[in-house]
C-alpha cells in the first residue's frame, strides 16, 4: 500500500516498512516486488501516453471539442491491477527459486504497552527519520541526477552544427525584418534586442492563454501597449503584417530550438547509450528516444516525461493556422510515429522496469548487500525487456490493438495467478538452528 498498490505512494517507505516482517523469505520477496508497484512518479508518464494514444477528440459543428476518455479509463484499470498480478507471479517465482533456502517463520509480534505520544517525542522522532532519509538517500539521488544531466549535455553540438543553427536563426530574423520594413511600426522592431523582447512577450502571452485564466489580455496590454497591438492587431493592417511575421518567426525559433535540443540529446553520451540499446529494444516497439527517457528516469521516474517532452516537442512547437498550440499529448501522437500498441508496450516495460536510485539505495540498506541491490536493478530490467518484446511481437502477429493486447495480457496474468494460488507452498521452518 505504501509502495503504490493502487497508483500512488512511493517505493522508498514501502521497502523500509518490510523490516517488520519476521519471515525472511517473505521479507526478501516483498523487498524485490514492492518497487513494481505504481509509485506516484510513474503516474505522469502513464497519463502522457494514455492521453496521447487512448483518448479521442471530437470536434462539433460549432467548433467545440469533446474528449472521449473511456479507453483511457480501461487502461488505467489494467495498469492498476497488472502490477499486483505481476508482483504475485514474480514473488512466487523468487520464493520457489533463489529464495527457497531462506528461513520462513509464522508472523508473531509481541505488542508493547501503548502510551499516548507526546508532542516533543513525535517531533524529535520525525526529525530524526527525515534527516536519516536526506543523509542516506537524497545525497546519492542528487549525485546521480547530476551525472545523468552531464551525460545528456556532453559532448554537445559540433562546430558545424552550431554554425548551421546560427545560419538558420539569421535567416529567420532576416525574413522577419524584410516583412516588418513594409510596416509603419518598423521603428519598434528595427534591432535584434527589440525583436527578442517582442518574441518573448508574444510567447509568454500565448503560454498564458494556453494555460487559461482571467484578465490575461488586460494584464499584457497594460504591461506593454506597444507590443500588445502586434498580438491583437484588430483592423490595423500594419500591425497585422507584424503579427503575421511574428507568428512565423516564433514557429521558426521553436523549430530551431527543438532541433538543437534533439541533436544535443542524440549526440550526448546518454543518447549514444540509447542508440546502443536500440537493436534490442526495437523488438519491444520503441526506439532510442524511449531508451533515453528510461535511462534518464533512473534518478527520478518523473524525469521520463520531461525527456520525452524535449524529444517530441515538434508538434507542440508548431502552431496551427488558427494560432493555437497543440497539447503535449497531441504533439507526441503526431510526431513520434507510434500507435496505441507501441504505447501499450512502453507501459508494460515501465510497469516492470527497476525503480529509481532512491529505492535501490533503500534496498541496499534493508538487505545490507550490494549484490541484492544489483539484482533488484538488472533482474526487473531484463524481465521487462523480455515481456515487452513478447507482448509487442505477439500482438503484432495477431493484429491486436493496444487495448485488446493489454486486456489479453491482463487475463493471462490473472489465469496464472489463480493457478499458482492453488499450488501448495513448502515452508522451511527453523528453530534454534534445527530444521523442522
Amino acid at each position: 500500500m505504501l509502495g503504490g498498490a493502487f497508483v500512488g505512494g512511493c517505493a522508498v517507505p514501502g521497502v523500509m516498512s518490510t523490516k517488520g516482517i519476521a519471515d525472511d523469505r517473505a521479507r526478501m520477496a516483498t523487498i524485490l516486488t514492492v518497487p513494481l508497484m505504481n509509485c506516484l512518479a510513474k503516474v505522469p508518464f502513464y497519463t502522457l501516453l494514455l492521453g496521447a494514444f487512448y483518448t479521442t477528440t471530437t470536434v462539433a459543428a460549432d467548433g467545440s471539442k469533446s474528449i472521449d476518455a473511456s479507453q483511457m479509463s480501461v487502461m488505467m484499470f489494467y495498469i492498476s491491477t497488472v502490477t499486483m498480478l505481476s508482483a504475485l507471479l514474480i514473488a512466487k517465482f523468487l520464493t520457489s527459486t533463489i529464495l527457497k533456502t531462506r528461513e520462513t517463520a509464522p508472523f508473531v509480534m509481541e505488542l508493547p504497552p501503548y502510551h499516548l505520544p507526546t508532542f516533543k517525542g513525535v517531533v524529535i522522532r520525525a526529525c530524526e527519520r527525515v534527516w536519516l532519509y536526506i543523509k542516506k538517500v537524497c545525497t546519492i539521488v542528487i549525485a546521480v541526477a547530476v551525472i545523468l544531466f552531464a551525460l545528456l549535455q556532453f559532448p554537445g553540438l559540433s562546430n558545424e552544427k552550431q554554425e548551421h543553427y546560427a545560419s538558420e536563426e539569421a535567416k529567420a530574423l532576416a525574413n522577419f525584418d524584410m516583412a516588418a520594413k513594409k510596416s509603419s511600426y518598423y521603428a519598434s522592431v528595427d534591432s535584434r534586442e527589440k525583436v527578442a523582447q517582442l518574441l518573448n512577450f508574444y510567447d509568454g502571452y500565448k503560454a498564458k492563454k494556453m494555460g487559461g485564466g482571467k484578465g490575461i489580455d488586460e494584464k499584457y496590454e497594460a504591461k506593454n501597449p506597444e507590443f500588445y497591438k502586434f498580438i491583437m492587431p484588430k483592423s490595423d493592417q500594419d500591425a497585422k503584417a507584424i503579427n503575421s511575421a511574428l507568428r512565423k518567426l516564433s514557429t521558426q525559433r521553436k523549430t530551431i530550438l527543438r532541433e538543437q535540443k534533439n541533436d544535443k540529446i542524440e549526440s550526448s553520451l546518454l543518447g549514444m547509450a540509447g542508440r546502443a540499446l536500440e537493436p534490442v529494444s526495437k523488438f519491444a516497439g520503441f526506439d532510442w528516444r524511449i531508451n533515453v527517457a528510461f535511462l534518464s528516469s533512473f534518478a527520478a521516474r518523473e524525469s521520463a516525461v520531461a525527456t520525452l517532452g524535449s524529444i517530441y516537442e515538434s508538434g507542440k512547437a508548431a502552431e496551427a493556422s488558427s494560432g493555437e498550440e497543440m497539447r503535449p499529448e497531441e504533439a507526441m501522437r503526431q510526431s513520434s510515429g507510434y500507435t496505441p500498441l507501441h504505447a501499450a508496450s512502453i507501459i508494460v516495460f515501465m510497469l516492470l522496469t527497476p525503480p529509481c536510485i532512491a529505492t535501490m539505495i533503500v534496498v541496499k540498506m534493508q538487505t545490507n548487500s550490494y549484490a541484492w541491490m544489483a539484482f533488484g536493478i538488472f533482474f526487473p530490467f531484463t524481465l521487462a525487456l523480455v515481456v515487452a518484446s513478447a507482448f509487442f511481437t505477439l500482438a503484432n502477429a495477431y493484429e491486436l490493438s493496444g487495448l485488446a493486447a493489454m486486456g489479453t495480457y491482463y487475463f493471462i496474468l490473472l489465469f496464472f495467478v489463480i493457478i499458482l494460488g492453488f499450488m501448495p507452498q513448502k515452508r522451511q521452518n527453523w528453530s534454534g538452528g534445527v530444521k523442522k
